[in-house]
């Protein structure tokens, strides 16, 4: 009698729970930009999450419930400060996920998380302005920007085999474009040559850079730019004059401004991105069937999935320690040795650096019929 007494009190947790009485419920944290430019990726994010607590909650063999608090930074660095004030005061929260929006954001609030030890796992900021580490509390589950360029390179390389490449090098999207110009020209596809074709910030005629890449007889061309509306300059111009080889941007260009704006001229462009269709991907036919019954859409959208995936990564966390050892240090360590097979891609860490193997997270979409097609991961797409 005396040891089921002492099992029964040893199941018992700070959050109340006992024996036949409440689950202990453990509280997760949604950092998002809900109204300001970003809200169309924040509000995905909350849609996923949402739905993995309520596909956790409904297993039988629980040993604890979920809870998702979610609080909106409008896109700004100053409100994101105050989110991260909120959610690190708030001991009932043992991970975080986001800051959904861009990497102003996310660098405002690194460092008060790391202070307080608590987990923050983004999917859709793409800053590698962080060094990741075992005692760092900051997860990006996403290839960073600089990485998009492989992309690029492995498919001019592999798929459709271009031995002179142009890139359009629009001096408006900054270190950005940059860093893109540098990956091809320091490594060319297919080993070839790579030339770069200036597009000044306050110009918006991409004309004489069409031409250019027309008199260097390239095969192909990649979009050095962060704007969907230059992007749609730029495929027009390349249109206009008779460009025929392969185009390629990367991820921030492909938006609804983009199709819109380039119309017929954006038909074939390829995409480096980090995120997936979940509807092209069988094993998230029944995420995908849920998604769309309870928030009445027809179309997942962008990081829905993968929101999904990171709050079940952070569940699996949570009872890997057990209810008697649940702790914000722990559960940094606990995450960063973790391997988490989700529906987008498998999350894990490299044991030499700590961070994301990437691989698993870089992926290609094609416009067709005026619409992107989700083609899979870049280096699994088939040679065309």
């Amino acid at each position: 009698g005396g040891l089921a007494a002492w099992a029964a009190g040893r199941r018992g947790n700070s959050n109340g729970g006992t024996a036949g009485g409440p689950l202990p419920r453990y509280a997760v944290g949604l950092h998002a930009d809900l109204s300001g430019t970003g809200k169309a990726v924040g509000r995905a994010q909350e849609r996923g999450a949402r739905l993995a607590v309520a596909d956790f909650n409904s297993r039988a063999d629980r040993a604890f419930d979920l809870t998702l608090k979610v609080r909106d930074d409008g896109g700004t660095a100053k409100r994101a400060e105050g989110v991260a004030g909120k959610f690190v005061a708030d001991h009932t929260v043992y991970a975080v996920i986001g800051p959904t929006g861009d990497a102003s954001s996310t660098k405002a609030v690194v460092a008060r998380y790391q202070k307080a030890l608590l987990p923050l796992v983004t999917v859709s900021s793409g800053t590698d302005a962080f060094t990741a580490g075992i005692d760092t509390v900051f997860f990006q589950l996403r290839p960073d920007e600089s990485a998009l360029s492989t992309a690029f390179i492995h498919y001019l390389t592999h798929n459709a085999k271009s031995l002179r490449t142009a890139v359009i090098d629009d001096r408006a999207a900054g270190r950005f474009s940059w860093a893109i110009v540098e990956d091809l020209t320091e490594w060319p596809p297919s080993t070839g040559t790579t030339t770069s074709h200036v597009v000044p910030a306050a110009s918006d005629d991409f004309g004489p850079a069409a031409a250019a890449v027309l008199a260097a007889e390239a095969q192909a061309v990649v979009y050095a730019g962060a704007s969907p509306h230059r992007a749609a300059l730029c495929a027009r111009a390349l249109e206009q004059a008779g460009f025929r080889g392969t185009r390629m941007a990367a991820e921030p260009v492909l938006e609804t401004e983009f199709l819109t704006e380039a119309g017929a001229a954006a038909e074939g462009w390829l995409f480096s991105t980090t995120y997936v269709d979940p509807a092209e991907l069988p094993a998230a036919a029944r995420f995908v069937t849920a998604y769309r019954k309870r928030f009445g859409v027809r179309t997942v959208e962008p990081f829905a999935v993968e929101a999904y995936d990171a709050l079940l990564f952070i569940a699996q966390g949570l009872r890997a320690l057990g209810t008697a050892a649940v702790e914000r240090g722990a559960m940094v360590h606990r995450l960063r040795a973790s391997t988490y097979k989700g529906l987008a891609k498998t999350i894990e860490f490299e044991a030499a650096s700590d961070q994301l193997n990437w691989v698993n997270g870089l992926f290609l979409h094609r416009v067709e019929n005026g619409s992107p097609r989700f083609l899979g991961r870049y280096d699994k797409v088939e040679k065309t």
